[in-house]
């Protein structure tokens, strides 16, 4: 059976490895995995919460509070080097 199978050449794997790389870390993609932190997040904490709209003032100030960190820690951290 191993016959069959034909492994792909190192350099397609490698080029596809660095494009998915590349996605894992663009800020567009931190930044949506953040929000989905944060509505996991608020979504445990719900039965703390009072109402729905201390629910979403906690979303808001989660998210935030997320982005300023990746954004002035790490992301100012990456911009040095």
């Amino acid at each position: 059976m191993r016959f069959l199978y034909k492994r792909p050449k190192m350099d397609l794997v490698s080029e596809e490895l660095i494009t998915v790389m590349q996605v894992m870390s663009s800020d567009v993609f931190i930044y949506l995995d953040l929000f989905v932190f944060s509505l996991i997040f608020t979504l445990l904490l719900s039965p703390a919460l009072a109402s729905v709209s201390h629910m979403i003032l906690f979303l808001v100030v989660c998210y935030c509070l997320l982005a300023s960190i990746y954004y002035f820690i790490v992301s100012r951290m990456l911009e040095g080097h």
